[in-house]
Formats: C-alpha cells, structure tokens, sequence
C-alpha cells in the first residue's frame, strides 16, 4: 500500500506541475497557418486534455481495489496486478499519441514569423514524452510477483511524467521567447492563463 501512495503522490506532483485545465478547442488546422491567440488556445487546450486523462489514469489506479485487499491465493491475483500496471502504463502511451500529439499537430502553426519554429518546439516535446515512457515501458517488462513490485513497475513511467513536465515548461518559454507576439497570445489566452496560473 505504501508503494501505491508513493506512485499516486508522484503521479498527483505531475498534475500539479503541469497544472493544466481546459479542453481541446477542435478543428483540424494541421499544416495551415491560423491566428497566434487560436493557436495558444488549441495548444493550451490539448495540454489540459492530456492530463485530465493523466489523472483519470492516477484515480483508476487509486480506486483498484485489488490493491487494498488481501491476496486469496488464488492465480488471478497475479494476472490481474500485471494487467492493471500494464494498462495504465499502455494508456499514458495512448493518451500522449492521441491527445497530446495529435491535438499540438492539428492546432496549426501560429501565424507570426517565428510561428513554424514555436509549433515544431511543441511537436518535438510531445514526441519526446512518448518516447520517455516507451523507454521506461521497456525498462519496467519484468513481470511484478508483488503489489508492490507491479507499483514499482510504474516509477520509471512516472518519472518519465515528471521529466515531461519540466521540459514542457521550458518548451513553452521557449515559443514566448521566439517573439514577443506569440508570448503575448500565451498572455491572452485564458486557457493559458488558466495554466500558468495553476503552476506552483
């Protein structure tokens, strides 16, 4: 049990790092050049998107209630904290392809002169994250023999998470340093306000 509020702490700490609340605001602008301010509000969005369903995942793994109960004996027991791990260690996955990536990609690309290169620094950032957590996926194949190994299983995703995290900031002051119009469509959007103002 101490190892899965360790897990939860670690995975709660990431949520509140990223501190992003907001929706995905729609349309598929991949490759078409649209307003800054849209554009902050899609990107923005996505983030929030993206770890709302990275806190779904940390309550599914909170609520399980093969965790908190004791083992039977029975040959399930096994199976069923490997496939509760593996599973949510295959949606952080999903959840960074699919919202994540894909949401950054379809806001477009900011019309301002540096925007190609504020929309490729974002890009390059989602890819990284999925690849972290491919590679901590891997690290963590060993099949667990205990609850608290299969929780173990998660450190290296969730500190890919983490790692994620302090490089999206730094990714997004590095587009509002590109040019003074794209930080000040950050400033404008409330999505990002939302963000910024939800960060420790």
């Amino acid at each position: 049990m101490r190892t899965l509020a360790i897990v939860g702490a670690v995975i709660i700490g990431v949520i509140v790092i990223s501190g992003v609340a907001g929706a995905v605001s729609g349309g598929d602008n991949t490759g078409e050049t649209v307003r800054a301010e849209r554009w902050a509000d899609d990107v923005c969005g996505t983030v929030g998107a993206w770890e709302g369903q990275l806190k779904d995942i940390r309550e599914d793994l909170r609520h399980n209630n093969w965790a908190a109960r004791r083992s039977d004996g029975g040959t399930g027991d096994s199976d069923e904290q490997v496939v509760t791990v593996k599973g949510a260690v295959n949606r952080m996955i999903l959840a960074t392809q699919q919202t994540l990536q894909r949401g950054i990609k379809r806001a477009g690309i900011p019309e301002e002169s540096n925007g190609a290169e504020a929309s490729a620094i974002l890009r390059d950032w989602a890819e990284r994250t999925e690849t972290n957590l491919r590679v901590a996926k891997a690290v963590s194949k060993e099949r667990p023999t205990s609850v608290s190994e299969a929780f173990a299983s998660l450190l290296p995703p969730v500190r890919a998470l983490a790692r994620s995290a302090v490089d999206g900031r730094a990714a997004f002051r590095r587009v509002a340093a590109l040019d003074p119009e794209l930080a000040d469509a950050f400033n404008r959007s409330g999505t990002c306000r939302r963000l910024m103002e939800d960060r420790p």
